[in-house]
């Protein structure tokens, strides 16, 4: 009987660390390009018309690549490209 519990609680614990480790993983941010309007070196103007700073530098590039035509290479706030 003893074995059956040990066990048990063995394998409830093993449950338990993976069930931890996947709602760790779970949780993150992601960046969606639908919520840029325009972008800029520095951040981007969002369709929420609020300026934000790129959270990461690969969503800058990430954005560059797919949106040329609405990627402007200077910051947001340069008084040449007003």
């Amino acid at each position: 009987m003893q074995i059956i519990l040990k066990s048990a609680a063995i394998a409830l614990a093993l449950a338990g660390v993976t069930l931890g480790s996947a709602a760790n993983a779970a949780v993150g941010v992601s960046f969606d390009v639908g919520n840029v309007a325009v972008g800029y070196s520095d951040g981007y103007m969002g369709t929420d018309h609020q300026y934000h700073a790129w959270a990461q530098h690969s969503d800058a590039v990430r954005y560059q690549k797919a949106h040329k035509e609405s990627y402007h290479g200077y910051r947001h706030d340069d008084p040449n490209h007003r």
